[in-house]
């Protein structure tokens, strides 16, 4: 039977980040708009989105918050269960780091310049 994703691992310049559930993944590229007119769709133009991963990570006495948000320039791999790769090159954080007490993650979101299915 077919596995379907259901978890990920993502490290940054080769270090895993303590993720919890519900990691997510836009490879980016091409958004394209409709353009009508008349009742016709006459064709559609192009706008270039930049890949994004967003993800929580446990907070832990040792994870660094201050370190988290200078994340610029690495290399982050997304893993999935099923064995599909992504490595996003030159990521950088695009927020401040968000730490929910409550249930003790932490909020990152990333970009980056290209995204490759390795």
């Amino acid at each position: 039977m077919t596995q379907i994703t259901g978890k990920a691992t993502i490290r940054v310049d080769g270090t895993e980040l303590r993720t919890a559930p519900g990691a997510t993944l836009d490879t980016g590229g091409e958004k394209r708009e409709p353009k009508v007119g008349a009742g016709k769709v006459w064709g559609f133009s192009e706008d270039t989105q930049a890949p994004e991963v967003t993800c929580k990570v446990y907070h832990t006495a040792d994870t660094s918050l201050k370190k988290l948000g200078a994340i610029t320039s690495a290399t982050l791999s997304f893993e999935c269960d099923t064995g599909a790769k992504f490595v996003l090159r030159e990521a950088f954080v695009t927020e401040p780091p968000k730490l929910d007490a409550k249930d003790g993650t932490v909020e990152l979101k990333f970009s980056a310049i290209s995204c490759d299915e390795a």
